[in-house]
């Protein structure tokens, strides 16, 4: 039987020996059905336990303030649009992906416009201008040195001027008087015609290219400006927000039963299938095994290569000689 010294030596000369045991461990796991690859409730039993470590211990939030402050900082020194920073290759995917043609389900759209601070906007701009068009109205009504009347043109010239008097009197008396009244069936409607425009298939042409041509407006704007969007959202103060939140996630007594529902439902699904059997169809395996199988074998070779692991492998020989 070789001594460790010389097993070790080999594993360190020639990376064969690790590659083939790389593949078949990943040749193992392929052949396994998905019921033995995962357990649900010991899954979810550990999912849990990590989350609420993690959630429960003042550390974690600590450590990801600092990250966020730090790449914070190294914004700063980021100039320039956001464009030259995205692939190009990927903003015509997207905008291809955001032109697509949608028509949300109008008891949505209503749920999120009817509230009492949409309500509140559409009041204002309603409100702003109603009153700029009755200004503009009645200065455009002679208030004194009528036109002199000068037979049926005058007469006519008189009424019209008469019938403008009128409706701007009319508009400042609604303003005055019945403005909040009549406001407030302005903004029912205009919440009516929101939700059906936007709901509308011959309009979801119109909203596609919207929100596809967004995307070029967004990529030409300045970095400086996003920065300061988002330190309006208080940065600090945000990832205690989102710590409070999963914090609260932690501690619901119905979540360990939620994964492990979920990990179960996934495991009914695949049935005695193995798990290259589930994958297959999926082009995942062919894609991702090459580069994963590398990756493996290269980290195996770093491994054999360390203090740790040859005192790992003598105590083996040892072992095993003194069995």
């Amino acid at each position: 039987m070789p001594s460790a010294d010389a097993l070790l030596s080999h594993l360190r000369s020639d990376p064969t020996a690790l590659a083939q045991l790389v593949e078949l461990v990943l040749d193992d796991l392929l052949a396994r059905p998905v019921s033995e690859l995962i357990e649900p409730e010991w899954v979810a039993g550990r999912v849990v336990e990590g989350l609420r470590a993690s959630a429960d211990d003042t550390r974690t939030e600590a450590w990801v303030r600092t990250q966020l402050q730090g790449a914070l900082e190294r914004a700063e020194s980021q100039e320039g649009p956001l464009r030259p920073r995205v692939p190009g290759e990927l903003i015509g995917p997207v905008k291809d992906l955001l032109r697509r043609p949608y028509t949300p389900d109008p008891v949505i759209i209503r749920a999120l416009l009817d509230h009492r601070a949409m309500r509140s906007l559409l009041r204002a701009v309603l409100s702003e201008t109603l009153t700029e068009f009755a200004k503009t109205i009645k200065s455009a009504v002679p208030q004194k040195n009528p036109l002199p009347s000068r037979g049926r043109l005058g007469n006519l010239l008189g009424a019209a001027q008469g019938v403008a008097m009128v409706v701007g009197a009319e508009l400042e008396r609604q303003l005055e008087g019945k403005v909040q009244a009549f406001l407030d069936g302005a903004i029912a409607r205009s919440l009516d015609l929101s939700v059906d425009r936007m709901c509308a298939p011959d309009f979801a042409d119109d909203f596609g290219a919207w929100r596809a041509d967004s995307v070029e407006a967004l990529l030409d704007l300045p970095l400086e400006r996003y920065r300061r969007e988002l330190e309006k959202l208080d940065p600090d103060a945000l990832v205690g927000e989102v710590a409070a939140m999963l914090r609260a996630v932690a501690r619901w007594d119905g979540l360990e039963s939620a994964v492990q529902a979920g990990l179960e439902a996934s495991v009914r699904e695949a049935g005695t299938r193995s798990a290259r059997d589930f994958l297959a169809g999926s082009g995942l395996e062919e894609g991702w095994r090459p580069h994963v199988q590398a990756l493996m074998s290269e980290r195996a070779q770093e491994l054999v290569q360390t203090d740790g692991f040859a005192d790992w492998l003598d105590a083996v020989c040892t072992a095993a000689d003194s069995g």
